[in-house]
């Protein structure tokens, strides 16, 4: 099995030769030289060995405590398990596994199947309103975070005017305009969700997308979520505390802060925050907006980092 390895910290790197420096921390892990080989992308630097069978418990021991020490630290260490199809024709099927690997709390890569490069990802947000007019506060602010430049992450509205009113009973079969929008979730590392409060709960809108998409349900099982809400008195609170509860079943794991709650009151004390075609006008709220997927970005890597542990653990025990 080959093991590739790359420590991060900041915007610099450290493959040494012959070992890898971690950061946050002065360790080095011995690189033996022999089957060295290496992985080619702009900026990143790996190096990859291959293990005889003597050496297969130290490695295993290497590599957990190497992915233990980038979660603790907190700090951009990432670390990447890959294999070396190509000059290892004789691993078993098990073993050609890709693992996706997620930095903390900066990229996330994963080893192509063909040439064995690391690319980086972004994090792929979908952007759910509430409400079906393009005028509406929900679907601006959805449009104003598709417009925010944040590192490492991108939103993609999501078009859900075409959704029938949900009925599986006598409709079992997905509609083309539901399946689309299931595929367009599932491609999504992510989710916000934007809308108004009705009646101290979530709009019909949302209720009914989220209704749909759990029909598959690996469209929404393990994603992480944040809100944005809008309303009177508490700007949507009530809202927000309602969808975290409706997402248990579907296995959200929504964003404990920054929560963003969004005052829709206007009198002279309070000036609109939205223009007459439902933009957002307000530098404030578009801060907050900013610092919440900000936040979404973070949690979501951390998230994906702890899974690629138990990943790594899973097949190296």
């Amino acid at each position: 099995m080959a093991l590739a390895m790359a420590g991060f910290c900041g915007t610099c790197h450290a493959v040494l030769e012959g070992s890898l420096h971690l950061s946050g921390s002065s360790s080095l892990l011995s690189m033996p030289k022999t089957n060295r080989f290496a992985f080619a992308e702009p900026g990143l630097r790996v190096r990859a060995q291959q293990q005889t069978s003597a050496e297969t418990e130290t490695g295993r021991r290497a590599m957990l405590g190497l992915l233990a020490a980038g979660m603790a630290s907190g700090s951009f260490v990432q670390t990447v398990l890959a294999e070396s199809i190509s000059t290892l024709p004789t691993v078993p099927d098990q073993m050609r596994r890709k693992i996706i690997v997620a930095g903390i709390p900066g990229l996330i890569s994963e080893k192509s199947d063909s040439q064995g490069l690391i690319r980086a990802e972004t994090i792929r947000v979908a952007g759910i309103p509430g409400l079906l007019s393009v005028k509406s506060e929900s679907q601006g602010l959805i449009r104003a975070a598709t417009q925010l430049s944040i590192d490492g992450l991108v939103v993609d509205p999501i078009d859900i005017t075409k959704l029938p009113l949900i009925n599986v009973e006598d409709e079992p079969d997905f509609p083309p305009d539901v399946q689309a929008f299931m595929n367009q979730v599932l491609r999504a590392d992510a989710i916000l969700f934007s809308g108004p409060e009705y009646n101290y709960s979530v709009t019909p809108i949302i209720k009914n997308a989220i209704d749909w998409l759990s029909q598959r349900p690996e469209t929404l099982a393990g994603k992480t979520a944040a809100i944005i809400s809008t309303g009177w008195d508490f700007g949507g609170g009530r809202m927000q505390y309602h969808l975290r509860q409706i997402g248990v079943r579907p296995d959200l794991h929504f964003i404990n802060t920054h929560e963003v709650f969004v005052s829709t009151t206007v009198d002279a004390q309070h000036p609109p925050k939205f223009d007459a075609n439902g933009d957002l006008i307000d530098d404030n709220v578009r801060a907050q907006l900013q610092q919440l997927l900000i936040s979404l970005r973070d949690f979501t890597l951390q998230l994906q980092c702890t899974n690629a542990a138990s990943q790594a653990k899973a097949i190296l025990t």
